[in-house]
């Protein structure tokens, strides 16, 4: 028997992703503007804001989950596509500037998370308005 993430559990996953990328994006960013001014830095500047901006709005998505699957769960999925539209952007930016293994290993564990987060969010979203999709069979 397959484990289905529940709403609660689904939401623990929005809030912990908010909270890391608010974590890496302070980490990663905050050095950079103490650097004088330049292209590079504003590039990595609005990266600092987009990656901030997608922490809150998984935070948010993650305290308001059940809410937002039943009235508007195409901003959800909007949301995670958006995040690895955003991921694939950082790493071709990251092409530029060398590559390691950890930023590759860190993307594509972003990339898995969103796929997960998809198909998860669909099918919550359909058991919300039709609980008896959700029912386990013989229940």
């Amino acid at each position: 028997m397959a484990m289905k993430e529940s709403v609660r559990s689904l939401r623990l996953y929005f809030i912990l992703s908010g909270l890391a990328t608010l974590w890496f994006s302070f980490v990663t960013f905050t050095p950079v503007l103490r650097a004088s001014i330049s292209a590079t830095v504003i590039v990595l500047v609005v990266f600092g804001v987009v990656f901030f901006a997608m922490s809150l709005a998984f935070l948010y998505v993650g305290f308001f989950l059940r809410r937002l699957l039943k009235d508007s769960s195409h901003r959800i999925v909007m949301l995670i596509y958006a995040s690895m539209v955003w991921v694939v952007l950082s790493f071709l930016g990251t092409l530029f500037s060398g590559v390691e293994l950890r930023e590759i290993v860190g993307d594509a564990l972003s990339l898995l998370l969103g796929f997960y987060l998809l198909k998860n969010v669909r099918r919550l979203a359909s058991e919300e308005h039709d609980p008896t999709l959700g029912a386990l069979p013989g229940n």
